[in-house]
């Protein structure tokens, strides 16, 4: 309180003469005066205390937690009782169809969609995904992966049945599953809900069983069979049957009996009468690293109707797996130093190659016996040497024993070696050949003694393809006399212009060749007199004449001219100076799958005339 206030008041109160003012008391009680006597209950009297201190405020948020805390227990009601507008689990999806089923027999399956949603389902659209191998039922060549069918609206309380056909293929013994989807959409909304179901069917047995015997381990390089029956468990013929092979990586198809009737993988049946069965033996190599794992796909089925060597319903299948391993003594062929498999030589130049061999056995191997077998017609016979080696010319093979090499009498485990041979293609002019190659193979035969000591032969094998790049050339020519007529003096002249007819052309021996091109650059004294045949074309830029050819067989020949025009300079007299430089030509090889270039030597004024009549006068 202002201290100034107090102090008046005590003057007041203690002065009673000042000013003539005096300060008026009040009794504590007045008669006359009666205070109320009904003040109402106790409850009455807080509740209108505390509703009477809140503001209006305090009235608007204690409202909004009421409602909230209302709804909030309205909305958990009907989620959790299961009673929300649209729920996927109101949508009831029943497939049925039989449990067990035979491959290759039509199946039927009924599908029943209820709608027990308090809304529409719109837009609604049933989804059959099938097990692979699945085919139309009406037409068993026509691959059905799935099927999609509209079902429009269905509304609340609707139930739509669908009955849905498909062959089923597969192994015996197997599930074969087929998953149903029923997507829909709901009014005032863009999601697109959906609803799943499954039918599963054992396949009991199949018109047809693969039965495969072969080794669960073969040696990497060394040739390996493979029998394969297909019998029929029908009580009908199987009509047309074929048997498809999926050979895996690493694989090198030898032989097969019956030959295949398409490449190497397909194998005709023909007709399998009730319970018989037919026989496929193949016979291959695989190349892999020890302990690497292979896996052939056996398919048989019957044939397209169209004549298509292809199955159109398969009607068994078998999977076979292999293990790989490490040949006792391996055997690679190298050329140039690197291990390969297939190399491209060009005609007339003697390949230089070797023979790498090792015991991978932890004991020593006795009496090792290399064979190398080279064939082709295009093979020159008398460029085939070895060394420690004997070359038997009546059947074009090379022996390394411990005969001509003392190494191969006892070979110690992991000791290794080399034996180097050398061949060569015949060269270009001494005939055509398409698509020429040389084919080299190498068996290795060694002996070994068994715990029990008994001797024991072990084998390896190794093959080369050498293919041989076609023999394209260019040969360039000069001429005075020809389709053009020319001018100028012969021999030339210095500061005169001599004209000149070329003359190019192209031979190609053995393989079909693309995008050949020929070019050759003109020297600075050398202008191009516009006259030419074919698709020459010259561009000043770089000053090149280029002879677009593009696509040529094997055996053809092409030859194209044009006229340039030589005019010497006095550093030229004596001399027989170039009328076309560089001359080159490219090409790729359609067999080989190589870029080819090749070159000629350059044409001088004397090319074709002679020195007299090439030397430049003053």
């Amino acid at each position: 309180m202002d201290e100034h206030a107090l102090n008046e008041l005590d003057k007041k109160l203690t002065d009673r003469g000042a000013e003539g003012e005096r300060v008026t008391r009040h009794p504590l009680y007045v008669e006359g005066t009666k205070g109320r006597v009904d003040w109402g209950s106790a409850e009455t009297a807080a509740s209108t205390s505390f509703l009477g201190r809140m503001t209006p405020i305090e009235f608007i948020f204690a409202g909004a937690i009421i409602f909230f805390i209302g709804a909030l227990a309205v909305a958990s009601l009907l989620f959790f009782s299961g009673s929300n507008t649209v729920s996927t689990k109101n949508v009831l999806l029943e497939v049925s169809g039989p449990t067990e089923i035979r491959a290759g027999d039509s199946v039927t399956l009924t599908v029943v969609v209820t709608n027990q949603n308090s809304v529409p389902m719109e837009l609604a659209d049933l989804l059959i995904e099938f097990p692979t191998g699945t085919r139309s039922e009406t037409d068993v060549s026509v691959d059905l992966p799935r099927i999609r069918e509209s079902l429009g609206t269905i509304q609340p309380g609707e139930t739509i049945n669908r009955t849905i056909k498909a062959v089923l293929f597969g192994r015996a013994q197997t599930i074969a599953a087929t998953k149903v989807t029923v997507e829909y959409r709901v009014p005032s909304s863009n999601a697109v809900f959906y609803s799943e179901s499954e039918y599963a069917a054992t396949i009991t047995q199949s018109p047809a069983q693969i039965t495969v015997k072969s080794l669960t381990e073969v040696v990497s390089g060394q040739e390996t069979e493979i029998e394969v029956t297909v019998a029929s468990n029908a009580s009908e013929n199987l009509t047309g049957m074929l048997l498809v092979v999926d050979y895996p990586p690493g694989f090198t198809f030898s032989d097969a009996d019956p030959k295949p009737v398409s490449g190497t993988a397909v194998f005709n049946l023909g007709d399998i009468e009730t319970k018989g069965k037919r026989v496929v033996t193949i016979r291959g190599t695989f190349q892999g690293e020890d302990g690497d794992d292979r896996v052939l796909h056996f398919t048989a089925g019957t044939k397209k109707k169209d004549g298509e060597l292809a199955i159109a319903a398969p009607l068994a299948a078998e999977d076979v797996d292999l293990t790989v391993r490490k040949p006792f003594v391996s055997a690679d062929i190298a050329v140039n130093g690197a291990v390969v498999s297939e190399v491209v030589i060009t005609r007339g130049v003697v390949t230089k190659a070797e023979v790498r061999w090792t015991n991978n056995l932890p004991i020593d191997v006795h009496d090792v016996e290399i064979t190398l077998t080279l064939n082709g017609a295009i093979l020159d016979r008398n460029k085939i040497r070895a060394e420690r080696g004997f070359y038997r010319s009546t059947d074009t093979s090379i022996l390394f024993t411990k005969d001509t090499d003392p190494r191969l009498a006892t070979v110690g485990p992991g000791e290794s070696g080399v034996s180097e041979f050398e061949f060569a293609a015949l060269p270009p002019g001494t005939g055509t050949y398409k698509n020429p190659q040389i084919d080299v193979k190498a068996s290795v035969r060694a002996r070994r003694l068994t715990e029990d000591r008994v001797p024991e032969e072990v084998t390896s094998s190794a093959s080369l393809v050498a293919t041989i790049a076609t023999d394209v050339a260019l040969s360039a020519n000069v001429s005075r006399t020809g389709l053009f007529t020319v001018s100028g003096p012969m021999p030339p002249k210095v500061d005169t212009r001599t004209d000149y007819i070329i003359v190019w052309t192209v031979t190609n021996s053995a393989n079909a060749i693309t995008n050949v091109v020929v070019t050759g650059v003109l020297p600075l004294y050398v202008t191009w007199a516009d006259q030419k045949t074919g698709t020459i074309e010259y561009n000043p830029i770089g000053r090149t004449v280029t002879w677009n050819i593009g696509d040529m067989t094997a055996g053809e020949t092409r030859t194209e001219s044009f006229v340039v025009g030589v005019t010497p300079s006095l550093e030229h007299v004596r001399l027989t100076p170039a009328i076309i430089g560089s001359q080159r030509i490219t090409a790729f090889d359609r067999f080989v799958l190589e870029q080819l270039e090749r070159t000629a030597p350059e044409i001088t004024t004397s090319t074709g005339f002679g020195p007299i009549q090439g030397t430049v006068v003053p």
